[in-house]
């Protein structure tokens, strides 16, 4: 691991992500911010141009004080929020862009929840003060300040109001993003596998592929032989350019191009990654992920319910089977839960529609992308923790009560059939407001009562609670 404050002095690569609701304005701020255009930057994919909006992460870049900051344009747009959280993955500090007459929409909330939810450090930028009266720019300002009171890890993110068509506060703008950066502590992990997502692949004539991407772990060299996954091409590095430089090596935290040899562009697509033989990462279309519900997500998760999961840079469609792990008879037993409201966490088995490219540890998002653009559709937030089926079950729950005669101790209503009572044979029940636990011995009668023996004293009419395990599913 590498921290930045250990390196202070030297020029270090920052990746600063743009978002917002459409329209407010993070391709005006990345022109006004950047120096160096590079991919898909500033709206230039053909798309982008001819439908107004960001369809794709741009990138460019400039310099400030000892850092080469790498700007990431994510997309506004409702139905590109996939993308917007992709972007969230590679960066170190988010600059949330909010239109000072509109002030926040459901675009700035979800971007705002995606940054909450991982940690990681804002600056929150009032845009268009150019155009907004006085008052406008007091109510978006008081709206943000109470919305930032409201999360978890973001309650003391500076609010700067800015224009970035006219470049007013610009200046202001970068001081804080400078002071910001030198407060905060950003580790870097070069001593992992390499792990780069590939972004974007195409040709250039006279060199051959290349693919650009931000390299999240390890570190690689010129010269290296490395793995494309999830296509599993061997490929060489003839070279790396970092910031528009040719440099020999490259490591965790640096935005570059690679030049590639061994496979062809189009056979890349969103999804690949470039790593290291020692690669510790799987392609899995089922994983087991520890989630929490998002305290304000209208809905409930329930068993096989169709979902969207954002990996990396994927989003991926599925269904989830959410349950709870329990100790029963001194041993582990996953539960099946029926239903998880907001706030609470548990466990889920997720079987994807298609094959991703996935690591242990590795942050997942759970999204409803059939839900209405106007509500919030992220679901869930957690990381995986095994690739498994695990085994689910069904706890089933019966309750009698205790009957007294003779020197027998008689247990009613946990079965309605003599043939049904003796299947309960040999069960474990207990009395739950005593702490005491007993065995079924034998039926009694023919309207499916037992008889019981436990371990202290019991009382009749007393309720008795008998515990079983069905495989679920």
């Amino acid at each position: 691991m590498v921290y930045i404050e250990e390196i202070k002095g030297i020029t270090m690569n920052i990746n600063i992500g743009l978002f917002g609701h459409i329209d407010h304005g993070k391709t005006e701020l990345a022109k006004r911010l950047s120096e160096v255009i590079s991919t898909s930057a500033l709206d230039k994919p053909k798309e982008s141009k001819e439908r107004g909006i960001t369809i794709d992460l741009g990138f460019s870049s400039f310099k400030l004080g000892n850092y080469n900051i790498t700007l990431v344009d994510a997309p506004g747009h409702s139905e590109l929020i996939r993308t917007a959280i992709g972007a969230s993955k590679i960066i170190d500090l988010a600059l949330l862009v909010v239109d000072a007459r509109e002030g926040p929409k459901t675009q700035t909330g979800e971007h705002l929840i995606v940054l909450d939810l991982l940690n990681i450090p804002t600056i929150v930028v009032i845009n268009k003060i150019d155009i907004a009266s006085e008052e406008e720019v007091d109510r978006t300002e008081k709206l943000l300040k109470s919305i930032l009171l409201s999360t978890k890890n973001l309650k003391n993110s500076k609010i700067i109001k800015i224009s970035a068509k006219t470049g007013e506060n610009i200046d202001k703008l970068k001081k804080v993003i400078k002071e910001t950066l030198n407060s905060i502590e950003i580790v870097r992990d070069v001593d992992s596998f390499l792990k780069m997502p590939i972004d974007h692949a195409f040709k250039i004539k006279g060199i051959g592929t290349v693919v650009t991407g931000t390299i999240h772990k390890g570190k690689m060299k010129v010269g290296d032989s490395l793995i494309v996954l999830p296509i599993n091409q061997e490929v060489k590095v003839k070279s790396i350019q970092c910031f528009k430089k040719d440099v020999k090596e490259a490591k965790a935290g640096d935005r570059v191009g690679v030049n590639l040899m061994g496979v062809e562009p189009e056979s890349l697509f969103r999804g690949c990654i470039l790593t290291s033989k020692d690669t510790k990462l799987k392609l899995v279309d089922e994983l087991i992920a520890k989630i929490k519900v998002v305290d304000i997500f209208k809905y409930t998760l329930t068993p096989k319910m169709k979902v969207h999961i954002n990996i990396g840079l994927l989003t991926v469609s599925g269904s989830l089977v959410p349950f709870k792990k329990e100790i029963i008879d001194n041993k582990e037993e996953n539960l099946i839960l029926n239903e998880v409201k907001a706030g609470y966490e548990c466990y889920c088995y997720i079987k994807l529609d298609k094959k991703v490219v996935v690591e242990k540890g590795e942050k997942v998002l759970i999204l409803r992308l059939d839900l209405p653009a106007t509500t919030l559709r992220i679901a869930g937030f957690g990381e995986v923790i095994d690739f498994e089926k695990p085994e689910i079950k069904k706890l089933i729950i019966k309750k009698g009560r205790i009957v007294k005669r003779k020197n027998k101790i008689i247990v009613e209503n946990l079965a309605h059939s003599k043939e049904l009572a003796e299947r309960l044979i040999g069960e474990k029940v207990e009395v739950p407001s005593k702490g005491i636990s007993g065995i079924i011995k034998e039926t009694f009668g023919t309207k499916g009562a037992v008889i019981a023996e436990f371990n202290g004293n019991v009382d009749g009419g007393e309720e008795v609670i008998l515990k079983r395990l069905r495989k679920w599913g």
